[in-house]
């Protein structure tokens, strides 16, 4: 251990405390899915291929606030995987539409598992009410930042 303290104003810091539990939770999360050979954003591509039959690739970037060439890079993962097809939009053909195959949704319900599961082990010093208010905090800030 560091002879080093935490300053106090780090402590009370936003962007210092969102970044340790970012890092705590993101760790936690890798270490858990890296035995099934997938990044933290693979999964949360594929994660948003499940509400939905098929989306374009610009969607998937702007939901998730990729840039559109890390994008291709991730889905090109995902499509070696076969857990995603990809294929140009029949009404603009300057589009790439991604749909999750049926092998991708049982893979990703098998991650959803892990991810829980390794999100509960980091964050298993707080209360449920204490998780119930940082979800909420984080759905106010993610709902302002989409309008």
């Amino acid at each position: 251990m560091a002879d080093l303290e935490i300053p106090t104003e780090l402590l009370e810091s936003p962007s210092f405390q969102l970044e340790r539990l970012r890092r705590r939770t993101r760790d936690a999360v890798e270490s858990q899915i890296s035995a099934k050979h997938v990044s933290l954003r693979e999964y949360w591509v594929l994660s948003c291929l499940m509400s939905t039959d098929a989306t374009s690739q610009s969607a998937l970037c702007e939901v998730l606030a990729y840039d559109a060439s890390d994008m291709v890079r991730l889905v090109d993962a995902l499509e070696k995987k076969g857990w995603v097809k990809r294929e140009r939009d029949s009404k603009d053909r300057r589009r790439q539409i991604v749909r999750a195959t049926k092998r991708g949704r049982r893979q990703q319900a098998e991650l959803r598992k892990l991810v829980n599961q390794a999100e509960d082990s980091a964050l298993y010093e707080s209360t449920s009410k204490q998780l119930k208010h940082l979800r909420k905090l984080a759905h106010a800030i993610i709902a302002a930042e989409a309008d």
